[in-house]
């Protein structure tokens, strides 16, 4: 990649932000779990491409996938017109760029101006009434056969503090949980998402390729070892659902070699899951288009929509009463260094002018209490709700 030559001015997160919301942008900014590095990518086009990825043949960019997207030919692609990382001064160095970035141009009144989508009234969305006879409803079709499992989602609605920056809030958020995948996204159109998803997709290379089921959710002190988790019946059938769904999608393509680790407790935040994690090596199967493959069957997986797929898929439809958009759909870099990943968009939020709207679900089986389930999403939305708040988490390891 070709560095920018650009004066010796210190470049800020802001400089990068305004640039590109001067021209009514593209914007993506992220980092990635365990790791210290931010990137930031902007993309001048007036609306992102929009088809099905290849990950073989996609140039370096970002995709982000709405949650309906079963041909996947809704995948927005976005281009690297420019692409930065953050360095040890917190200064940002451009490491690609078909753009010019003179002084000019680095300094205007948009740090905190972002793109907004004009969203439907999410009254019904978010009325407990309203989930728990869904919950109802879904363990009702349980019983009389029609799935095994659906994932019911709401939403929250957080008024926005009169001072509220999305440039601090994303700081915040990546401060907060180093163990997630944390990303701000802005699509003119589309609007613009915040979010700290504990659950990757998949991750490929020329090399490996990986994914993992997660799945089961309780509460779980920060400064409690993982060691004493203790998991109920239900939750250990869920996450044994969601591991039976990866294999069987390995098992739809004649893959037989596969490593697989756990499950195994680890912490996302004020919570808790089990997570079984699946590993191909690539050179070993010969089978160098396997993460586009595993892409295009895993979504939506059985974690955020249910089992059988299509069976869960309409009962959703037909009993939420919610566009989830990009909510339980997939994100993250691709062909970055080779490398791409990404990731299951849980924990997260779209920014409206004076609200930010968080999305929570649950995963329903015949042995879940409405309730309960209630109760998990509310624990869910917290994630957001406590560095919105000002009460970040604690930095623990798995």
């Amino acid at each position: 990649m070709k560095t920018e030559t650009i004066s010796e001015q210190k470049i800020s997160l802001e400089n990068l932000w305004s640039k590109v919301m001067v021209e009514n942008g593209i914007i993506a900014v992220w980092r990635c779990p365990r790791e210290k590095t931010v990137h930031f990518l902007g993309d001048f086009s007036e609306t992102p491409a929009k088809g099905r990825i290849d990950l073989q043949k996609t140039d370096m960019g970002f995709v982000v996938s709405p949650f309906m997207n079963p041909e996947g030919n809704e995948t927005l692609f976005l281009k690297a017109d420019i692409y930065a990382w953050v360095m040890e001064d917190n200064s940002w160095k451009i490491v690609h760029g078909k753009r010019k970035m003179e002084n000019g141009s680095l300094t205007s009144s948009l740090t905190n101006s972002y793109h907004l989508n004009h969203r439907p009234d999410t009254e019904i969305s978010g009325e407990k009434n309203h989930f728990i006879d869904m919950v109802e409803n879904g363990i009702k079709a349980i019983e009389d056969g029609e799935f095994d499992k659906v994932v019911s989602a709401r939403t929250y609605d957080e008024p926005l503090a009169e001072n509220f920056n999305v440039i601090e809030q994303f700081n915040r958020l990546e401060q907060a949980y180093p163990d997630a995948f944390v990303s701000l996204v802005s699509i003119p159109g589309r609007g613009t998402w915040m979010g700290a998803t504990p659950e990757l997709l998949i991750e490929t290379s020329s090399e490996h390729f990986r994914t993992v089921s997660v799945a089961g959710t309780q509460p779980f002190p920060v400064d409690k070892d993982l060691s004493k988790a203790a998991w109920n019946q239900k939750e250990i059938e869920e996450q044994a659902m969601v591991s039976r769904y990866i294999i069987e999608q390995f098992k739809t393509i004649r893959l037989r070699e596969f490593v697989e680790t756990g499950p195994r407790s680890v912490r996302a935040g004020n919570m808790i899951h089990l997570k079984t994690e699946y590993m191909v090596d690539l050179n070993e199967v010969h089978f160098p288009e396997l993460g586009t493959v595993m892409l295009h069957l895993l979504h939506p997986t059985s974690a955020v929509c249910g089992m059988p797929k299509y069976s869960a898929l309409r009962f959703i439809a037909a009993n939420e009463h919610l566009n989830r958009e990009f909510y339980s759909g997939f994100l993250g870099p691709v062909n970055m260094d080779g490398v791409s990943r990404l990731y299951v968009n849980l924990r997260c939020m779209q920014i409206l002018r004076t609200r930010a709207v968080l999305y929570a679900g649950a995963g329903i089986t015949h042995d879940s209490i409405p309730e309960k389930e209630w109760e998990e999403t509310a624990l869910k939305c917290q994630t957001l709700l406590d560095v919105m708040n000002g009460h970040g988490a604690t930095k623990t390891k798995e």
